[in-house]
Formats: structure tokens, C-alpha cells, sequence
């Protein structure tokens, strides 16, 4: 089951519709409280008010539930914030409807960062679902992984010849030509026993 990760602000019209079409085990609810001079009283209220019908509804329903709060103001920290909350969840679904644009920008970019661990990245929109597509972000490959694609630029190779020219086990170059695939950077063909790898 999936993890939702949802940004919250004075509706929670948004949480319900992705829960239902994907299903889930635990939501987080990502809020923010500045208490800055344009911020009424009223405004504080109101997502208050978001938050505990948020957390009726995932107990009705039977999920676990949690709060994060962040200073929607502190973008970088949040994005690392939400960054560690993505990493030990597994298959994460990011909607990034409610809340201040700047926390929904922080959740975007922590999303992009922890690709491997997004399950869908969505949008709800008049109670329909819009999905991003999922972009790894250039700074999350490894420096093996970096060295592989610049070997593939010169030609496609057999999995047995990547293994042999960076002198590693099968069962660790194939570990990483799946994770290479799995950011739709490279493709894989299996022609008789051989597995082929050629950049995407």
C-alpha cells in the first residue's frame, strides 16, 4: 500500500479522490502556520479546522495518519525536510494541490529529488486527478551510474561487459543498470541469453 504525502491548506477537497483510486496505508499531512503580518487570524483558523476534518477522515477510513509542520518562507530547509519524510516511506504519492504554492514547490522538488521512492505525483482538479510526469532529477545519480551512461554513449554493451569493464559482479551491475532503467535513462533487450543495454 501507498504512502500519501499531502500539502493542506483551508480544503481538504483534494486528499480524498487519490486515497480512493490508489489506495493507502499512511497519509502525512504537510502544513504551514507563518504567523507573517498578511496571515489573519481567521486564515490560522481555517487550517486548523482542514487538518482535524483531514484526520477524521483517515481514521474513518482506518490510515494511519501524521502532521508535519514547516515555515512554508524556509524553501530549501523544507525541501530537505520533506526530502527525509519521502526516504523512509515506500511507493509515495505526492499531491500537491492545497497549502501556499511555496510549500507545494518545496513538496514538487523534494518529490524530484527522491524519484525512486515516488510512486505518482498529482494534481487533483474539479475532483479530477492530473498525474506529473516523474522527472529524476540530474544530481540524484551516483557516480557509478554517471560512469555507465558515459560508457554507453560509446555503443550498447552486454551486461557482461559492463561488469567487466568496471570490474564488479553481475548481481551489482545489474543493480544498477535496473535502477538506470527505472529512471528511463537507458532501455534493456534480452536477444538470446544476452542482455542488451543502450542508452534511452
Amino acid at each position: 500500500m501507498k504512502t500519501h504525502i499531502i500539502n493542506i491548506g483551508f480544503h481538504i477537497e483534494h486528499i480524498y479522490k487519490p486515497i480512493a483510486e490508489y489506495g493507502a496505508k499512511k497519509v502525512i499531512l504537510v502544513y504551514s502556520k507563518d504567523k507573517e503580518e498578511y496571515v489573519k487570524e481567521d486564515d490560522l483558523k481555517k487550517v486548523d479546522e482542514s487538518l482535524k476534518k483531514a484526520e477524521e477522515l483517515c481514521s474513518m477510513l482506518g490510515i494511519e495518519c501524521e502532521k508535519v509542520k514547516i515555515k512554508g518562507i524556509e524553501f530549501e530547509k523544507n525541501v530537505e525536510v520533506l526530502r527525509e519524510i519521502i526516504k523512509k516511506e515506500d511507493k509515495v504519492i505526492v499531491n500537491i494541490t492545497g497549502g501556499r504554492k511555496i510549500t507545494s514547490l518545496a513538496l514538487l522538488y523534494a518529490s524530484l529529488y527522491e524519484f525512486d521512492k515516488v510512486y505518482k505525483i498529482v494534481y487533483v482538479h474539479k475532483k479530477r486527478i492530473i498525474e506529473f510526469p516523474k522527472i529524476a532529477h540530474p544530481f540524484k545519480l551516483t557516480n557509478f551510474e554517471r560512469k555507465i551512461l558515459v560508457s554507453l554513449n560509446e555503443r550498447e554493451k552486454t551486461i557482461s561487459e559492463l561488469a567487466e569493464e568496471f570490474n564488479v559482479s553481475l548481481p551489482a551491475i545489474i543493480k544498477y543498470v535496473n535502477s538506470l532503467e527505472n529512471k528511463n535513462l537507458i532501455k534493456t533487450e534480452k536477444i538470446g541469453r544476452k542482455r542488451i543495454v543502450r542508452l534511452n
